[in-house]
């Protein structure tokens, strides 16, 4: 069996929304910064334009291209400047000056000339006459004055793109991944604990239906310390892996339900209705167990002449829906039932965290009729454990 944490991450809903939501989380908050800082340099220089030269075409062409270098510095925060080469702070800084210097040029050269050609229709890189001034500047200078007022915020973006995401941002970037992995490993570790709190609660409740036996039939009670041998020695065998097959938890559920069916006889008649499409789709380890425990405990022994425990599995709409029936006597009130018992607040607990609240099961009760406790999985590859 595989590492759960190879796993394809986005195989389940639950895992897919709230690992986008943690990953789009920085793009937005280095979006506001970079957007707000440029906006607020863009509209200053706007709004001096606006002042000396009453011009509104140079307000929008600040505006506008205040937003086109946010946008490219952002793009090369995100996607550029992390995979650029270099083994030392040196040489991956001379990387990032020269590509930054390069995409800052290509940009201030195309909005520059884009705005010329929509405002007057002068280019940069066709000479056109413009008459002589009555200052002391000539003519030739005005044909290069706006070729050089382009290149001069190159050098001051690029040094502050550079400075800002070695000081700045590429810490915090660091830190997020840090955070990210510590959280997800306090998650895996939460779950082993509920996972291993099973081991405890089912020897207990098994020696329990044991102890009963030894005094009225010795000779079953031998087989079911037998059996309940092999059980754990199963459980050691699968405790590296986090999930198995269906068909191995119907394989350990009918094992613990032969130790129950030794105590209580013909008053168990046990029916599997699972689906064999549905036979090899991986879930949770000791998921099935719990639920079997709890129709047996609060279900069939409670109700004189037995009753009967139908397993179902099936697939229902991308998932896999398991569901245990008993015939036994119903529960009261089905409020906060997942608390009350460890069985099916760990099976609840560990659903929940691995694949979202919208996946906790769901229980169903009629008073002298029984009950039917049904959780669902996801099918396809096994995901990592959500992270708060």
């Amino acid at each position: 069996m595989r590492d759960p944490e190879e796993a394809d991450k986005s195989a389940t809903p639950g895992w897919s929304m709230e690992i986008g939501a943690t990953e789009h989380r920085p793009l937005r908050q280095q979006a506001m910064f970079v957007y707000g800082t440029s906006v607020a340099i863009g509209l200053h220089l706007a709004l001096i334009h606006l002042q000396l030269w009453r011009s509104i075409s140079a307000f929008i062409f600040f505006l506008g291209a205040s937003l086109i270098y946010a946008t490219v510095m952002l793009a090369l925060w995100r996607w550029v400047l992390p995979n650029l080469p270099g083994r030392s702070v040196v040489s991956n800084t001379a990387w990032q000056s020269v590509v930054c210097l390069l995409v800052f040029t290509v940009v201030s050269l195309a909005t520059t000339e884009v705005f010329g050609i929509l405002v007057d229709g002068k280019s940069l890189f066709r000479p056109n006459e413009v008459a002589d001034l009555t200052i002391t500047i000539t003519a030739d200078r005005l044909r290069w004055g706006r070729l050089i007022y382009s290149l001069i915020p190159i050098v001051p973006t690029a040094l502050l793109c550079i400075i800002a995401y070695k000081l700045h941002w590429w810490r915090i970037q660091v830190l997020q991944v840090r955070e990210h992995e510590l959280r997800q490993l306090a998650a895996s570790a939460q779950l082993a604990a509920l996972r291993a709190q099973i081991h405890p609660h089912f020897l207990f409740n098994s020696l329990n239906s044991i102890a009963q036996l030894i005094s009225t039939d010795p000779e079953k009670a031998e087989a079911c310390v037998e059996r309940l041998a092999e059980i754990f020695r199963y459980m050691l065998r699968g405790s590296s892996g986090e999930f198995v097959p269906l068909a191995e938890e119907l394989k350990f559920a009918e094992a613990y339900l032969e130790i129950e069916k030794a105590r209580f006889g013909d008053e168990i008649d046990v029916q599997e209705r699972v689906d064999d499409s549905v036979r090899n789709v991986l879930l949770p380890s000791l998921i099935l167990q719990p639920l079997v425990e709890n129709a047996v405990k609060h279900g069939i022994s409670r109700k004189v002449g037995g009753g009967s425990i139908i397993i179902e599995a099936a697939r229902d709409n991308g998932d896999l829906r398991l569901s245990v029936r008993d015939t036994g006597l119903g529960i009261r009130s089905t409020e906060n039932v997942f608390d009350k018992g460890v069985g099916l607040r760990n099976v609840r607990d560990r659903l929940t965290k691995l694949y979202g609240p919208a996946y906790e099961p769901s229980i169903a009760t009629q008073d002298g009729v029984g009950t039917t406790v049904t959780l669902r999985v996801p099918l396809g590859a096994r995901p990592t454990p959500l992270i708060p």
